[in-house]
Protein backbone atom coordinates (compact mmCIF):
# COMPACT_ATOMS: atom_id res chain seq x y z
CA UNK A 1 0.00 0.00 0.00
CA UNK A 2 2.91 2.48 0.10
CA UNK A 3 2.75 4.51 -3.09
CA UNK A 4 6.08 4.96 -4.03
CA UNK A 5 6.65 1.38 -3.85
CA UNK A 6 3.55 0.06 -5.87
CA UNK A 7 3.96 2.43 -8.79
CA UNK A 8 7.04 0.44 -9.32
CA UNK A 9 5.03 -3.00 -9.01
CA UNK A 10 2.35 -1.73 -11.19
CA UNK A 11 5.34 -1.02 -13.79
CA UNK A 12 5.38 -4.99 -14.51
CA UNK A 13 1.66 -5.00 -16.86
CA UNK A 14 1.30 -8.49 -15.57
CA UNK A 15 0.72 -6.97 -11.99
CA UNK A 16 -1.88 -4.78 -13.13
CA UNK A 17 -3.84 -7.37 -15.71
CA UNK A 18 -3.98 -9.54 -12.20
CA UNK A 19 -5.07 -7.03 -9.89
CA UNK A 20 -7.82 -5.60 -12.56
CA UNK A 21 -9.02 -9.33 -13.03
CA UNK A 22 -9.26 -9.68 -9.22
CA UNK A 23 -11.29 -6.45 -8.62
CA UNK A 24 -13.60 -6.44 -11.88
CA UNK A 25 -13.93 -10.70 -10.83
CA UNK A 26 -13.02 -11.14 -14.61
CA UNK A 27 -10.16 -13.40 -15.29
CA UNK A 28 -10.30 -12.72 -19.64
CA UNK A 29 -9.05 -9.15 -18.88
CA UNK A 30 -6.30 -8.79 -21.13
CA UNK A 31 -4.44 -5.24 -20.41
CA UNK A 32 -2.80 -4.06 -23.91
CA UNK A 33 -1.96 -0.90 -22.75
CA UNK A 34 -1.20 1.36 -19.28
CA UNK A 35 0.01 4.17 -17.92
CA UNK A 36 1.81 5.34 -15.10
CA UNK A 37 1.71 8.52 -13.18
CA UNK A 38 0.57 11.03 -15.98
CA UNK A 39 -0.69 14.61 -15.95
CA UNK A 40 -3.84 14.50 -17.27
CA UNK A 41 -4.34 18.27 -18.19
CA UNK A 42 -6.89 20.57 -17.42
CA UNK A 43 -6.09 23.81 -18.88
CA UNK A 44 -9.07 25.85 -17.82
CA UNK A 45 -8.82 24.08 -14.37
CA UNK A 46 -6.52 21.80 -11.50
CA UNK A 47 -4.90 18.79 -13.66
CA UNK A 48 -3.91 16.06 -11.63
CA UNK A 49 -1.65 13.09 -11.95
CA UNK A 50 -3.33 9.64 -12.33
CA UNK A 51 -1.19 6.81 -10.64
CA UNK A 52 -1.93 3.63 -13.28
CA UNK A 53 -4.70 4.15 -16.33
CA UNK A 54 -4.96 1.07 -17.98
CA UNK A 55 -6.85 -0.15 -21.20
CA UNK A 56 -8.37 -3.48 -21.98
CA UNK A 57 -8.94 -5.66 -24.90
CA UNK A 58 -12.14 -4.43 -25.40
CA UNK A 59 -11.62 -0.60 -24.99
CA UNK A 60 -12.64 -0.50 -21.09
CA UNK A 61 -10.60 2.22 -19.43
CA UNK A 62 -9.24 1.90 -15.77
CA UNK A 63 -7.35 4.48 -13.45
CA UNK A 64 -6.43 2.47 -10.64
CA UNK A 65 -5.31 4.62 -7.14
CA UNK A 66 -3.71 3.13 -4.25
CA UNK A 67 -4.90 6.08 -1.47
CA UNK A 68 -3.51 5.74 2.19
CA UNK A 69 -4.82 8.62 3.27
CA UNK A 70 -8.66 8.95 3.39
CA UNK A 71 -8.93 12.77 1.97
CA UNK A 72 -7.05 11.56 -1.60
CA UNK A 73 -9.83 9.25 -2.18
CA UNK A 74 -13.10 11.66 -1.28
CA UNK A 75 -16.35 11.20 -3.56
CA UNK A 76 -15.79 14.20 -5.50
CA UNK A 77 -11.84 13.52 -6.48
CA UNK A 78 -13.10 10.50 -7.52
CA UNK A 79 -15.86 12.67 -9.51
CA UNK A 80 -12.63 14.80 -10.81
CA UNK A 81 -10.56 11.77 -11.92
CA UNK A 82 -13.91 10.59 -13.84
CA UNK A 83 -13.66 13.75 -15.51
CA UNK A 84 -10.69 13.99 -16.34
CA UNK A 85 -10.26 10.33 -18.08
CA UNK A 86 -13.32 11.70 -20.50
CA UNK A 87 -11.25 14.68 -21.38
CA UNK A 88 -8.74 12.53 -22.93
CA UNK A 89 -10.21 9.76 -24.42
CA UNK A 90 -12.38 11.50 -27.14
CA UNK A 91 -10.35 13.69 -29.84
CA UNK A 92 -11.96 16.82 -32.14
CA UNK A 93 -14.71 15.55 -34.12
CA UNK A 94 -15.55 12.14 -32.18
CA UNK A 95 -18.70 11.59 -31.23
CA UNK A 96 -19.60 11.39 -27.48
CA UNK A 97 -21.26 7.83 -27.88
CA UNK A 98 -17.70 7.08 -28.76
CA UNK A 99 -16.77 7.66 -25.00
CA UNK A 100 -15.41 3.92 -23.81
CA UNK A 101 -16.58 2.35 -20.29
CA UNK A 102 -14.48 4.20 -17.63
CA UNK A 103 -14.24 2.61 -14.16
CA UNK A 104 -12.43 4.85 -11.15
CA UNK A 105 -10.65 2.17 -8.97
CA UNK A 106 -9.98 3.81 -5.25
CA UNK A 107 -8.04 0.66 -3.25
CA UNK A 108 -7.79 2.38 0.20
CA UNK A 109 -6.10 1.81 3.72
CA UNK A 110 -9.09 2.38 4.84
CA UNK A 111 -12.88 1.48 5.23
CA UNK A 112 -13.52 5.69 3.66
CA UNK A 113 -17.06 4.97 3.02
CA UNK A 114 -17.81 3.72 5.87
CA UNK A 115 -19.73 0.66 4.92
CA UNK A 116 -17.89 -1.99 5.87
CA UNK A 117 -17.78 -3.78 2.68
CA UNK A 118 -14.60 -5.49 1.08
CA UNK A 119 -15.50 -3.70 -2.32
CA UNK A 120 -18.48 -0.73 -3.37
CA UNK A 121 -19.45 0.12 -6.93
CA UNK A 122 -20.83 3.24 -7.45
CA UNK A 123 -23.47 4.15 -10.82
CA UNK A 124 -25.64 6.55 -11.48
CA UNK A 125 -29.51 5.95 -11.33
CA UNK A 126 -32.59 7.58 -11.70
CA UNK A 127 -34.88 8.51 -8.85
CA UNK A 128 -37.58 8.02 -10.71
CA UNK A 129 -37.50 4.55 -11.98
CA UNK A 130 -34.21 2.98 -9.49
CA UNK A 131 -32.79 1.78 -13.77
CA UNK A 132 -29.15 2.67 -14.12
CA UNK A 133 -28.26 6.16 -16.17
CA UNK A 134 -26.15 4.11 -18.60
CA UNK A 135 -23.30 6.80 -19.13
CA UNK A 136 -20.50 4.40 -18.81
CA UNK A 137 -18.99 5.45 -15.98
CA UNK A 138 -18.14 3.65 -12.88
CA UNK A 139 -16.42 4.00 -10.06
CA UNK A 140 -15.06 1.36 -7.38
CA UNK A 141 -13.84 1.69 -3.85
CA UNK A 142 -12.01 -1.37 -2.56
CA UNK A 143 -11.53 -1.87 1.14
CA UNK A 144 -8.21 -3.00 1.96
CA UNK A 145 -8.85 -3.63 5.96
CA UNK A 146 -11.22 -6.69 4.38
CA UNK A 147 -8.72 -9.26 4.06
CA UNK A 148 -10.91 -13.02 3.89
CA UNK A 149 -10.38 -15.94 2.71
CA UNK A 150 -11.70 -14.58 -0.60
CA UNK A 151 -9.55 -14.05 -4.26
CA UNK A 152 -10.28 -10.00 -3.57
CA UNK A 153 -9.60 -10.75 0.57
CA UNK A 154 -5.86 -12.49 -0.38
CA UNK A 155 -5.53 -9.48 -3.14
CA UNK A 156 -5.83 -6.84 -0.26
CA UNK A 157 -3.47 -9.28 2.08
CA UNK A 158 -0.64 -9.32 -0.76
CA UNK A 159 -0.88 -5.32 -1.13
CA UNK A 160 -0.08 -5.07 3.02
CA UNK A 161 2.61 -7.57 2.92
CA UNK A 162 6.91 -6.37 3.49
CA UNK A 163 7.60 -10.11 2.18
CA UNK A 164 7.32 -11.59 -0.95
CA UNK A 165 7.22 -15.47 0.63
CA UNK A 166 3.98 -14.17 2.41
CA UNK A 167 2.02 -13.33 -0.61
CA UNK A 168 -1.06 -15.61 -2.23
CA UNK A 169 -0.23 -14.43 -5.27
CA UNK A 170 2.70 -15.64 -7.64
CA UNK A 171 2.77 -13.03 -9.94
CA UNK A 172 2.98 -10.10 -7.11
CA UNK A 173 5.72 -12.40 -5.12
CA UNK A 174 7.77 -12.36 -8.21
CA UNK A 175 7.84 -8.53 -8.74
CA UNK A 176 8.16 -8.09 -4.73
CA UNK A 177 10.81 -10.13 -4.82
CA UNK A 178 12.54 -8.40 -7.61
CA UNK A 179 12.21 -5.31 -6.62
CA UNK A 180 13.50 -6.14 -2.82
CA UNK A 181 15.79 -8.70 -3.52
CA UNK A 182 17.62 -8.11 -6.55
CA UNK A 183 20.22 -5.89 -7.08
CA UNK A 184 18.51 -4.43 -10.19
CA UNK A 185 15.44 -3.97 -8.70
CA UNK A 186 16.62 -2.18 -5.49
CA UNK A 187 18.99 -0.18 -7.96
CA UNK A 188 15.53 0.79 -9.37
CA UNK A 189 13.88 1.74 -6.27
CA UNK A 190 16.97 3.98 -4.92
CA UNK A 191 17.51 5.76 -8.38
CA UNK A 192 13.20 6.59 -8.14
CA UNK A 193 13.40 7.59 -4.54
CA UNK A 194 16.39 9.84 -5.47
CA UNK A 195 14.01 11.45 -7.98
CA UNK A 196 11.34 12.09 -6.07
CA UNK A 197 13.83 13.23 -3.29
CA UNK A 198 15.00 15.90 -5.63
CA UNK A 199 11.78 17.11 -6.93
CA UNK A 200 9.94 18.22 -3.53
CA UNK A 201 14.02 19.40 -2.77
CA UNK A 202 13.84 21.29 -5.91
CA UNK A 203 10.12 22.92 -5.43
CA UNK A 204 11.29 25.19 -2.89
CA UNK A 205 8.44 24.74 -0.88
CA UNK A 206 9.51 23.64 2.58
CA UNK A 207 6.00 20.86 3.43
CA UNK A 208 6.52 19.69 -0.13
CA UNK A 209 9.92 18.92 0.68
CA UNK A 210 8.78 17.30 4.17
CA UNK A 211 6.23 15.64 2.77
CA UNK A 212 8.59 13.94 0.17
CA UNK A 213 11.48 12.92 2.52
CA UNK A 214 8.86 11.57 4.95
CA UNK A 215 7.11 9.14 1.39
CA UNK A 216 11.12 8.60 1.08
CA UNK A 217 12.19 7.64 4.54
CA UNK A 218 8.93 5.18 5.04
CA UNK A 219 9.98 3.01 1.27
CA UNK A 220 13.46 3.07 2.38
CA UNK A 221 12.29 1.35 5.69
CA UNK A 222 10.64 -1.11 3.70
CA UNK A 223 13.23 -2.23 1.94
CA UNK A 224 15.02 -2.94 5.06
CA UNK A 225 17.46 0.11 5.93
CA UNK A 226 18.07 1.47 8.96
CA UNK A 227 17.13 4.69 10.74
CA UNK A 228 20.70 5.83 10.57
CA UNK A 229 21.29 4.95 7.00
CA UNK A 230 17.52 7.12 6.08
CA UNK A 231 18.62 9.66 8.13
CA UNK A 232 21.96 10.07 5.74
CA UNK A 233 19.86 9.21 2.57
CA UNK A 234 17.47 11.96 2.97
CA UNK A 235 19.76 14.70 5.45
CA UNK A 236 17.40 15.01 8.03
CA UNK A 237 17.77 14.40 12.12
CA UNK A 238 17.99 10.69 13.38
CA UNK A 239 15.44 12.46 15.80
CA UNK A 240 12.99 13.40 12.63
CA UNK A 241 13.43 10.11 10.99
CA UNK A 242 12.71 8.02 14.32
CA UNK A 243 9.50 9.98 14.90
CA UNK A 244 7.87 9.41 11.08
CA UNK A 245 9.12 5.33 11.75
CA UNK A 246 7.22 5.72 14.84
CA UNK A 247 3.94 7.45 13.84
CA UNK A 248 4.26 4.65 10.81
CA UNK A 249 4.00 1.57 12.84
CA UNK A 250 0.56 2.64 14.42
Amino acid sequence: MNDIFMRNVLKETACTEYILQVIMNRTDLKVIDQTLQKDYKNLQGRSAILDCVAKDAENNHFNVEIQGENDGASPKRARYHCGLLDMNLLNPGDFFDNLPETYVIFITKNDVLGYNLPINHIRRRSNETGEIFEDGQHILYVNSKKQDDTELGRLMHDLHCKEADEMYSNILATRVHQLKETEEGVNQMCQELEEIYNEGEQSGVQKGELKKARETTLALLEMGMSAEQIAKAVNLSIETIQNWISEASF
